[in-house]
């Protein structure tokens, strides 16, 4: 069973986890935003909750903790996504990539979901080709991509 938590109902444990996570030189060499301390985390969540444009959730398969899924820029027809998984866990991004569908699809309700995603990543590359994603741009260091949901 999957569930998914709003960052701004985490506990400590779980806010430190994620920001464990997410510090990870795994994790971190993919993300725009490097490293930043536990104050800086903590202010980040605090701040989503007043900001309606962004949602965060900490994804638990079995009441296990595998990953993260963010919406970014969140407007009628459409949204940026992000994810990543616990780090040395294998095998959970397709997990992610569907709740990452279908809550944009089906909660938010927008149109087209978007990405964007270093061009050397290539492990996230292969997970949102496979699931239907298209090169909308490029610039020299990201590729945008993006899906239609025609249902």
């Amino acid at each position: 069973m999957i569930e998914l938590k709003n960052f701004i109902e985490l506990n400590e444990q779980e806010i430190t986890l994620v920001w464990q996570w997410r510090n990870d030189k795994k994790v971190n060499e993919f993300m725009y935003t490097k490293n930043f301390d536990i104050k800086e985390h903590k202010n980040f969540i605090h701040n989503l909750k007043q900001d309606e444009s962004k949602k965060y959730f900490l994804v638990f398969k079995d009441k296990e903790a595998i990953g993260v899924i963010d919406f970014v820029n969140i407007k009628k027809e459409s949204c940026y996504f992000g994810l990543y998984a616990k780090p040395n866990l294998k095998g959970v991004g397709q997990i992610l990539m569907d709740e990452v569908k279908k809550y944009a699809f089906e909660i938010l309700k927008v149109k087209i979901l978007k990405a964007y995603v270093f061009k050397n990543n290539d492990k996230a590359l292969k997970l949102y080709f496979k699931n239907d994603f298209q090169i909308e741009k490029e610039d020299k260091n990201f590729l945008f991509i993006k899906i239609n949901n025609f249902s």
